[in-house]
Protein backbone atom coordinates (compact mmCIF):
# COMPACT_ATOMS: atom_id res chain seq x y z
CA UNK A 1 0.00 0.00 0.00
CA UNK A 2 1.34 3.68 -0.71
CA UNK A 3 1.99 6.21 1.54
CA UNK A 4 -0.52 8.47 0.49
CA UNK A 5 -3.18 5.56 1.39
CA UNK A 6 -1.56 4.31 4.36
CA UNK A 7 -1.49 8.05 5.57
CA UNK A 8 -5.60 8.10 5.08
CA UNK A 9 -5.41 5.62 7.68
CA UNK A 10 -3.99 7.40 10.56
CA UNK A 11 -6.43 10.15 11.26
CA UNK A 12 -8.86 9.22 14.14
CA UNK A 13 -12.24 9.71 13.35
CA UNK A 14 -11.84 10.32 9.84
CA UNK A 15 -11.63 6.73 8.06
CA UNK A 16 -11.49 2.89 8.51
CA UNK A 17 -8.57 1.45 8.57
CA UNK A 18 -9.30 -0.71 5.96
CA UNK A 19 -7.11 -0.51 3.06
CA UNK A 20 -8.16 1.66 -0.07
CA UNK A 21 -7.96 0.25 -3.98
CA UNK A 22 -4.75 2.78 -5.29
CA UNK A 23 -5.70 3.28 -9.39
CA UNK A 24 -3.16 5.20 -11.99
CA UNK A 25 -3.80 6.32 -15.37
CA UNK A 26 -6.31 9.19 -14.86
CA UNK A 27 -8.68 9.99 -18.09
CA UNK A 28 -6.76 7.79 -20.21
CA UNK A 29 -8.25 4.75 -19.20
CA UNK A 30 -11.56 3.76 -20.31
CA UNK A 31 -14.28 3.53 -17.24
CA UNK A 32 -15.33 -0.43 -17.82
CA UNK A 33 -11.39 -0.83 -17.34
CA UNK A 34 -11.13 0.99 -13.85
CA UNK A 35 -14.06 -0.18 -12.72
CA UNK A 36 -12.92 -4.40 -13.23
CA UNK A 37 -10.28 -2.88 -11.45
CA UNK A 38 -12.29 -1.48 -8.30
CA UNK A 39 -14.08 -4.74 -8.25
CA UNK A 40 -11.05 -6.95 -8.25
CA UNK A 41 -9.31 -4.64 -5.70
CA UNK A 42 -12.77 -5.25 -3.39
CA UNK A 43 -12.09 -8.70 -4.07
CA UNK A 44 -8.72 -9.23 -3.70
CA UNK A 45 -8.05 -6.96 -0.95
CA UNK A 46 -11.17 -6.36 0.67
CA UNK A 47 -11.13 -2.67 0.22
CA UNK A 48 -13.97 -0.44 1.31
CA UNK A 49 -12.65 2.87 -0.78
CA UNK A 50 -10.75 3.81 -3.73
CA UNK A 51 -7.75 6.43 -4.56
CA UNK A 52 -7.99 7.26 -7.68
CA UNK A 53 -4.51 9.02 -9.34
CA UNK A 54 -3.88 11.20 -11.73
CA UNK A 55 -6.93 12.72 -12.00
CA UNK A 56 -7.70 15.69 -14.36
CA UNK A 57 -8.38 19.02 -12.56
CA UNK A 58 -10.31 21.55 -15.25
CA UNK A 59 -14.22 21.12 -15.64
CA UNK A 60 -13.73 19.58 -19.32
CA UNK A 61 -12.97 16.11 -17.76
CA UNK A 62 -15.42 16.26 -15.27
CA UNK A 63 -17.99 14.18 -16.91
CA UNK A 64 -15.30 11.07 -17.04
CA UNK A 65 -14.31 11.17 -13.23
CA UNK A 66 -18.36 11.97 -12.53
CA UNK A 67 -18.57 8.52 -13.89
CA UNK A 68 -16.48 6.70 -12.10
CA UNK A 69 -17.34 7.99 -9.09
CA UNK A 70 -21.00 6.97 -9.37
CA UNK A 71 -19.29 3.00 -10.36
CA UNK A 72 -16.90 3.34 -7.20
CA UNK A 73 -20.39 4.07 -5.24
CA UNK A 74 -22.27 1.60 -6.84
CA UNK A 75 -19.60 -0.79 -5.87
CA UNK A 76 -20.27 -0.19 -2.32
CA UNK A 77 -17.24 2.07 -1.72
CA UNK A 78 -16.99 3.99 1.68
CA UNK A 79 -14.33 6.44 1.04
CA UNK A 80 -13.35 7.78 -2.48
CA UNK A 81 -10.28 9.96 -2.54
CA UNK A 82 -9.39 11.81 -5.97
CA UNK A 83 -5.63 13.11 -6.49
CA UNK A 84 -5.51 15.71 -8.55
CA UNK A 85 -2.40 17.22 -6.93
CA UNK A 86 -3.48 20.55 -7.79
CA UNK A 87 -6.53 22.35 -6.88
CA UNK A 88 -9.35 21.36 -9.37
CA UNK A 89 -12.56 22.50 -10.41
CA UNK A 90 -15.30 22.89 -7.52
CA UNK A 91 -17.30 20.39 -9.20
CA UNK A 92 -15.40 17.41 -8.76
CA UNK A 93 -15.99 17.81 -4.58
CA UNK A 94 -19.23 16.61 -5.64
CA UNK A 95 -18.31 13.24 -6.01
CA UNK A 96 -15.25 12.66 -3.59
CA UNK A 97 -15.06 12.25 0.27
CA UNK A 98 -11.18 13.77 -0.08
CA UNK A 99 -9.80 15.45 -3.13
CA UNK A 100 -5.57 16.14 -3.20
CA UNK A 101 -5.30 19.37 -3.78
CA UNK A 102 -1.48 19.66 -3.44
CA UNK A 103 1.41 16.76 -4.21
CA UNK A 104 4.68 18.17 -4.86
CA UNK A 105 8.21 18.67 -2.78
CA UNK A 106 8.64 20.17 0.58
CA UNK A 107 9.86 23.02 -1.10
CA UNK A 108 7.58 23.58 -3.29
CA UNK A 109 5.06 23.26 -0.39
CA UNK A 110 7.03 25.59 1.76
CA UNK A 111 8.02 28.92 -0.58
CA UNK A 112 4.68 28.90 -3.23
CA UNK A 113 1.36 30.05 -2.92
CA UNK A 114 -1.07 27.35 -2.92
CA UNK A 115 -4.60 28.69 -4.67
CA UNK A 116 -7.68 28.47 -1.89
CA UNK A 117 -9.68 25.62 -2.22
CA UNK A 118 -13.19 26.96 -2.21
CA UNK A 119 -15.06 23.98 -2.89
CA UNK A 120 -17.33 22.39 -0.48
CA UNK A 121 -18.12 18.66 0.86
CA UNK A 122 -14.81 17.45 -0.09
CA UNK A 123 -11.85 17.36 2.38
CA UNK A 124 -9.07 18.85 1.19
CA UNK A 125 -5.87 16.69 1.46
CA UNK A 126 -2.07 17.73 0.76
CA UNK A 127 0.64 15.03 -0.31
CA UNK A 128 4.59 16.57 0.42
CA UNK A 129 7.64 15.03 -0.29
CA UNK A 130 11.23 15.51 0.60
CA UNK A 131 10.44 16.67 3.98
CA UNK A 132 13.38 16.83 6.27
CA UNK A 133 13.15 15.50 9.94
CA UNK A 134 12.17 17.47 12.82
CA UNK A 135 8.95 19.24 10.41
CA UNK A 136 5.73 20.13 12.94
CA UNK A 137 3.24 18.18 10.80
CA UNK A 138 0.99 21.52 11.62
CA UNK A 139 3.19 23.39 9.44
CA UNK A 140 0.85 21.18 6.73
CA UNK A 141 -2.37 22.00 8.27
CA UNK A 142 -1.62 25.24 8.43
CA UNK A 143 -1.64 25.74 4.75
CA UNK A 144 -5.06 24.65 4.86
CA UNK A 145 -4.95 20.48 4.42
CA UNK A 146 -7.53 18.64 6.54
CA UNK A 147 -5.50 15.08 5.93
CA UNK A 148 -1.94 15.29 4.61
CA UNK A 149 1.29 12.55 4.00
CA UNK A 150 4.72 14.14 4.24
CA UNK A 151 7.46 12.13 3.61
CA UNK A 152 11.00 12.37 3.48
CA UNK A 153 11.43 10.13 0.16
CA UNK A 154 12.71 11.31 -3.09
CA UNK A 155 13.05 10.79 -6.45
CA UNK A 156 11.32 8.31 -8.38
CA UNK A 157 9.15 6.80 -5.88
CA UNK A 158 9.08 9.10 -2.79
CA UNK A 159 6.16 7.50 -1.44
CA UNK A 160 7.82 4.09 -0.04
CA UNK A 161 9.34 5.81 2.68
CA UNK A 162 7.51 6.29 6.25
CA UNK A 163 6.83 9.70 7.44
CA UNK A 164 8.77 10.82 10.23
CA UNK A 165 6.31 10.90 13.03
CA UNK A 166 5.52 7.16 12.07
CA UNK A 167 9.19 5.74 12.11
CA UNK A 168 10.52 3.37 14.73
CA UNK A 169 12.10 5.38 17.89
Amino acid sequence: MSAPLTALRHFPGSFSVRPKGDLRGGGRRPVADVVRDLSRYRARYRTDGAFLGQVASSAAEFVYYRRLAAAAWGLGRGTLALNHGTVPHPSYARIADVLVTFEGTWETYRTSPLPPWTGTGARPCHLVYGVPAGVDPAAVRERGADLHCAVPGVGDHPWGTLPHTLEPA
